[in-house]
């Protein structure tokens, strides 16, 4: 562990890495307005004017449409928890906020970090089990879209494993964690 700022490569790596994630989230999320509204749209104006018309418009429903914004919104909220912890925007319970002295707050917070990164990997390894044990069994989504579950439980691991990576980069290189929320306002 040490004080000293991170290599450029690092600093580069990690922006990089978040730029990815809220690349997700925002096509996630955006995708999922964009399917629904679609869906309402359809379903409650279109369908009753071509019916009206004697159309039929049955065809212009998009399938499953619910459940594909579900999946979108696993992959958009995982992505999400890297996303704040990279922001320093994560929630975080101030019990005991003043028992460590103030000189003692770099050392409270690498402390911090490690519990917090060793949680996140050991939450991420039950996940990765989990998507795991879904994959082995073949387990498909019920109606309509059969899609293997394992593909969208994997935002899961990936999510927590992100997030335990980044307070790994905060333990070894201190520089990079960024300032609590409030601090920033």
């Amino acid at each position: 562990m040490t004080d000293k700022a991170p290599p450029v490569f690092v600093r580069r790596a990690l922006d990089l890495w978040h730029r990815a994630e809220v690349w997700i989230a925002v096509i996630a999320f955006s995708a999922i307005a964009l399917i629904l509204i679609y869906d309402v749209l359809v379903r409650e104006a279109v369908l009753p004017l071509l019916s009206l018309m004697g159309l039929e418009g049955r065809w212009l429903v998009l399938y499953g449409s619910q459940k594909i914004a579900v999946y979108l919104l696993v992959a958009g909220a995982f992505a999400g928890i890297g996303i704040a912890t990279w922001a320093g925007a994560q929630l975080i319970p101030k019990v005991g906020f003043k028992a460590v002295p103030a000189r003692f707050d770099g050392l409270a917070n690498r402390a911090a970090d490690i519990v917090t990164f060793l949680f996140l990997m050991a939450v991420a390894v039950v996940a990765a089990d989990f998507v795991f044990e879904s994959f082995q069994s073949g387990q498909r989504a019920s109606g309509g879209l059969r899609i293997e579950v394992w593909k969208v439980q994997a935002a899961i691991p990936l999510g927590f494993a992100s997030a335990a990576l980044r307070y790994f980069a905060f333990v070894i290189w201190p520089d990079v964690r960024p300032q609590q929320a409030e601090a920033m306002e």
